[in-house]
C-alpha cells in the first residue's frame, strides 16, 4: 500500500497476493445469516488478529498489523468505488492488540475491533449486525473470522436495534433522536422510515423514539418523547419526563392510544407470557398484555425499586424469570447478586445468583437452564434452578475496558461480549468465547 493523500488518509494498492486463509467469502448474507442450519461456522483462525483480509461484498480491507509511521497499528480501509488502480479511504486506525494480553489469564477465544457501534444483533456462527456510527450504515461482521459481509448504507447514525427474526426485519432508533421508525428489511436489503405521529383528542403528537421492543405479529412497543407536558384539551399536566409508551405496526401506524409515563429508560416484551416491562434505572414495573385487544393491565406490587443505576435486563426463554443487573445488586443493601425475580412478584424469590463484584450484564442460555453473568472481571455460569456457580472464567480485559452487555449467538455456540464506547469514538470492540460444555439442572 502507498499513501497518496496524507490529509484524507487515502491509500493506493500497489501489490497484493491472494492466499488461502481458510475463510471464504460468505455465500449468504442478510436474512440467511439467521438460518443457522444453512451454513457452517468459520474455521477459527488468526484472520481477525493476523493476516489481512478483503471482502468483495463490502469493499472493506482489514490490515490487522502494519508498520505505519514506525508504529504497529491495525488499519480498516474501504475501497473507493471506481478507482483504478484501487484506492482505499481509511475507516479506522487502532492498536494491533484486539484480544487480552497474553500475560493475562483469559478464557476468551478472541477479539475484534470494529466500526464504532452503539448496539449489535447476534446472528449465527459468530456473525453480528452492527451499526456504524461513523459512516452511517449497518454492517455484517463475523467476530470469529474478522470477515465482513454486506454493508447497508443509511442516512442516520444507527443507535439501538430490535430484531424481528420471523420476518427478517431490523427496527432501530437513531442518534440524535428523530420522529421516525426506521426499518431494515434483510430480505431485500432496503431501508424504510415512517413518521411517528398520533392524533389524541384532536391534537397531533409528534414523538421521537427512545427505545423499542418487538411485540406480537411484527408490531413494536416504543418508548417515545414529546416536550408537550400538559394535555392540550384540559391543561392537566402529564408526567414531567415527556415520555410515552406506544404500540405501532411496522409502518408506524398506532394500534392503541399511547399513554404518558413517568421516567422509564427501557421497554421490554416477553412474547411467551405476554408481559411488558417498563424499567427505570432503579424501578421495574410489569404489565399484562392482551394480544386480542392490545390492552395493558398493571400488575399490582411490581412498580418498585430493584436496584440503582441498573444496566442490563434479560428474560428467560420461558418467560418465568427476569434478571436485572444493577451495580450493587437488587437488594436494598449492597449485595453483589442478581435476584431470580418472577415477572409478577419480584422478591418472592427462591434464590439469587451471587457474583464477585458489581453485576454488569447477564443473559440466559438458549435452553434457559444457565444464567451467564459478568462483573467485568469474570464470566459466571450459574445453574438457574439451584443458583450455584457451575463455572467461572477470567476475562483478563485490558485496562479501561468495560463491558456494555453479553449475548449469545443464535446457534447458541458462542458468547459475544460488547464493550462500552461513545457515539463518536473511532471504533468499538468485541470479544467472543466458545460456549463451554456446561449443563444446568433440567427445567
Amino acid at each position: 500500500m502507498q499513501m497518496v493523500d496524507a490529509n484524507g488518509l487515502i491509500f493506493q494498492l500497489t501489490q497484493a497476493e491472494i492466499t488461502s486463509t481458510g475463510v471464504t467469502a460468505p455465500a449468504i448474507s442478510g436474512v440467511d445469516l439467521m438460518n443457522c442450519s444453512a451454513f457452517a461456522p468459520p474455521t477459527i483462525s488468526n484472520v481477525a488478529v493476523g493476516a489481512s483480509s478483503y471482502s468483495v461484498n463490502s469493499g472493506v480491507l482489514d490490515v490487522p498489523s502494519v508498520n505505519f509511521n514506525e508504529e504497529q497499528l491495525s488499519l480498516r480501509l474501504e475501497f473507493i468505488e471506481g478507482s483504478n488502480p484501487m484506492q482505499f479511504e481509511t475507516l479506522s486506525i487502532g492498536a494491533v492488540q484486539s484480544r487480552p494480553s497474553e500475560a493475562a489469564i483469559s478464557a476468551l477465544g478472541g477479539g475484534l475491533i470494529t466500526e464504532s457501534s452503539q448496539d449489535f444483533v447476534p446472528l449465527c456462527h459468530g456473525w453480528v449486525l452492527i451499526g456504524d456510527s461513523v459512516r452511517n450504515r449497518v454492517v455484517e461482521r463475523n467476530l470469529i473470522s474478522g470477515e465482513t459481509g454486506k454493508t447497508y448504507s443509511f442516512g442516520q447514525i444507527p443507535d439501538q436495534f430490535t430484531v424481528d427474526e420471523e420476518n427478517g426485519v431490523i427496527f432501530m432508533t437513531v442518534h440524535p433522536e428523530t420522529q421516525r421508525l426506521y426499518k431494515l428489511d434483510l430480505n431485500t436489503g432496503s431501508f424504510s422510515a415512517n413518521t411517528v405521529t398520533q392524533n389524541i383528542g384532536g391534537f397531533t403528537y409528534r414523538w421521537t423514539l427512545r427505545d423499542l421492543a418487538l411485540g406480537e405479529d411484527g408490531n413494536v412497543f416504543a418508548l417515545m418523547f414529546d416536550n408537550i407536558l400538559r394535555d392540550p384539551a384540559n391543561g392537566i399536566p402529564f408526567a414531567q419526563s415527556g415520555l410515552w409508551l406506544g404500540l405501532m405496526s411496522e409502518s408506524a401506524n398506532f394500534l392503541t392510544t399511547s399513554i404518558p409515563l413517568e421516567d422509564p429508560v427501557r421497554v421490554e416484551y416477553d412474547d411467551v407470557l405476554d408481559h411488558v416491562f417498563l424499567a427505570t434505572a432503579s424501578n421495574l414495573a410489569t404489565f399484562d398484555f392482551d394480544t386480542a385487544t392490545n390492552a395493558l393491565t398493571f400488575l399490582p406490587n411490581t412498580d418498585i425499586a430493584v436496584g440503582s443505576s441498573c444496566t442490563d435486563f434479560t428474560t428467560s426463554p420461558d418467560g418465568t424469570r427476569i434478571a436485572y443487573a444493577c451495580p450493587n445488586g437488587n437488594r436494598s443493601t449492597q449485595n453483589f447478586s442478581i435476584v431470580d425475580m418472577a415477572p409478577d412478584d419480584y422478591f418472592d424469590s427462591d434464590g439469587e445468583w451471587f457474583l464477585g463484584s458489581s453485576p454488569v450484564s447477564a443473559t440466559f442460555n438458549n435452553a434457559g437452564t444457565i444464567l451467564i453473568a459478568t462483573d467485568n472481571d469474570k464470566l459466571y455460569f450459574f445453574d438457574v434452578i439451584t443458583h450455584l456457580i457451575l463455572e467461572d472464567f477470567e476475562l483478563g480485559l485490558l485496562e479501561g475496558e468495560a463491558i456494555r452487555k453479553i449475548r449469545i449467538s443464535l446457534d447458541g455456540n458462542y458468547l459475544l461480549i460488547f464493550l462500552n464506547n461513545e457515539v463518536h469514538d473511532e471504533s468499538s470492540k468485541f470479544y467472543w468465547m466458545p460456549m463451554p460444555a456446561i449443563t444446568g439442572t433440567p427445567l
